[in-house]
C-alpha cells in the first residue's frame, strides 16, 4: 500500500510541476500564462473541471509520498548509513517529507474550502526565525544549505545518467537515452530555482531584512526581470516540464524498497 502511495506521490508531483512549467512558458511567450509556484498550481487545479476531486487525489498522493520519505529517512532501506554523506541523504529525505507533506495538507485544505498558504509566508517565517537569538545566522546557514543543494542538482543535471533507483531495463536503449537527457535538463533547471531561493535567504540574513527572503514564484519573477529574463523564464519553464517528466518516470519505474 505504501509503495502505491509513493508512486501516486511522484505522479502528483509530475502534475504540479507540469502546471508550473506550462504557465511559465505561456507567460514568457505572452500567451496568457503566469508565474506561479507549487501552491499556485493547486489553485489552478481547483479552478479546473473536476478540480476538487483532483485536489483530493493530489493530497492523498503527496501525503503518502511524505509518509514514505519520512519512513525512508528513519528506517534507511537503501542503507545510506550514518556516515556524513549518508546522514545528509537521510536528512534530505526527511526534508522532502516535511515539504511535500505540507503541500499535501494545503491541497486538502483547498479541497475542504479552507484556503491555502498566503503570499509572503517566506518573509513571515524568516522574520520569526530572525527574532530568536542567532536567528540571522540560522537563516544564513539555511540559505547556504539550500543553495548548495541547488548547485548539487545543477551538477547532477550536467552529469546525466540514472542511478540504480530506477529500473529502466524494459525501456529501449534509444528511448532510455532520450529520457535521461530530458530528466537531466529538468533536474538542472529546478536546481537553478533552488539555488536562487538559497541566495535570497543568504541576502536576507546578511542584510537582517526578512523581506529579502523569496518563495519560488518571486524567484522566478526575479529571473524574468533579468537581462533576457523572458527567455530565461521560458527556459526554466521548459526545465520544469522536463522535471515533471522525470517525476512521471519515477512514478512508473522507481525501485521502492519496503520500509515497514
Amino acid at each position: 500500500m505504501l509503495e502505491q502511495l509513493a508512486r501516486l506521490g511522484y505522479a502528483s508531483k509530475a502534475v504540479i510541476y507540469a502546471i508550473v512549467g506550462s504557465l511559465a512558458i505561456a507567460a514568457a511567450a505572452g500567451r496568457g500564462g503566469r508565474v506561479t509556484d507549487t501552491s499556485g498550481a493547486l489553485r489552478v487545479m481547483l479552478g479546473s473541471p473536476a478540480g476538487r476531486i483532483m485536489l483530493l487525489i493530489l493530497a492523498l498522493g503527496l501525503c503518502g509520498y511524505a509518509l514514505w520519505r519520512a519512513l525512508d529517512a528513519i528506517r534507511d532501506p537503501d542503507r545510506h548509513g550514518t556516515s556524513f554523506k549518508g546522514l545528509v541523504k537521510r536528512i534530505g529525505n526527511g526534508g522532502r517529507a516535511v515539504i511535500y507533506g505540507a503541500l499535501g495538507i494545503e491541497a486538502l485544505r483547498l479541497f475542504q474550502g479552507m484556503g491555502g498558504s498566503k503570499p509572503g509566508e517566506a518573509q513571515m517565517w524568516t522574520a520569526r526565525l530572525m527574532a530568536v537569538p542567532l536567528g540571522a545566522w540560522l537563516v544564513g546557514i539555511g540559505g547556504l544549505i539550500v543553495a548548495g543543494y541547488g548547485v548539487s542538482q545543477i551538477i547532477a543535471g550536467f552529469r546525466r545518467g540514472y542511478s540504480d533507483t530506477l529500473d529502466l531495463s524494459s525501456v529501449a536503449p534509444r528511448l532510455r537515452k532520450a529520457a535521461e537527457v530530458i530528466s537531466s535538463f529538468g533536474i538542472g533547471a529546478r536546481g537553478l530555482i533552488i539555488t536562487v531561493l538559497g541566495g535570497f535567504l543568504v541576502r536576507a540574513a546578511l542584510q537582517r531584512d526578512p523581506s529579502e527572503a523569496q518563495g519560488t514564484r518571486d524567484s522566478m519573477l526575479q529571473i524574468a526581470d533579468m537581462a533576457n529574463g523572458i527567455w530565461i523564464l521560458g527556459f526554466v519553464g521548459a526545465g520544469l516540464l522536463a522535471y515533471a517528466f522525470d517525476q512521471a518516470l519515477h512514478a512508473r519505474y522507481r525501485r521502492i524498497k519496503r520500509v515497514v
